[in-house]
């Protein structure tokens, strides 16, 4: 019972550290930068169950929150929520767990795990287009134009990666434990 505690906040604490070190990388292209942060988000949501994903995604904020820089374009601090992208970041809790939600429901299957994927990261992008729309007191059309709308190839690009990657990842890790035997 022990050992699997510390394997799970072993798990969680290696999570967190693949979206702290891929989230900085930036794209500045207006309001909203493209950022590695939800296709790091994604890949551990596929890669980790519901509970660890929400947990790594809680400790990537914590960390951020405390000063550490760990989010886009190396930000960090408390008022970072409160800006316009701050949205994206709690976004991740919901978007995270629900794509390693969603997954443990279709069994890993590469089209569903596509789908899923998908589903999450639009999500993301939604509820972080929402917040912008709140924070900035503009319309939703504005809103959905600045911080939806010209997101979404990319995001279906980083879906289609985190898929290949994180199916590939849970395929080469099911020999190393049974925590990875999802397949």
């Amino acid at each position: 019972m022990r050992l699997q505690k510390t394997y799970s906040l072993t798990l969680i604490a290696i999570g967190a550290a693949i979206i702290a070190v891929l989230s900085p990388f930036t794209l500045p292209i207006g309001t909203v930068p493209v950022t590695l942060q939800t296709l790091a988000v994604g890949l551990v949501a596929t890669v980790l169950k519901a509970r660890e994903t929400f947990f790594a995604v809680l400790l990537y904020l914590i960390l951020g929150s405390i000063g550490l820089p760990v989010f886009a374009g190396g930000s960090a601090g408390v008022m970072t929520f409160f800006s316009p992208t701050g949205g994206y970041l709690l976004a991740f809790l919901f978007g995270g767990t629900l794509i390693s939600f969603g997954l443990q429901r279709v069994s890993y299957r590469p089209l569903f795990a596509f789908v899923v994927n998908i589903v999450g990261h639009l999500l993301m992008l939604f509820l972080g287009a929402m917040w912008l729309k709140l924070i900035t007191h503009t319309s939703l059309k504005t809103a959905l134009i600045l911080g939806f709308t010209p997101f979404i190839v990319v995001e279906i690009v980083k879906a289609i990666i985190v898929t290949i990657l994180g199916l590939a990842l849970i395929r080469a890790l099911s020999h190393t434990h049974q925590y990875f035997t999802k397949m």
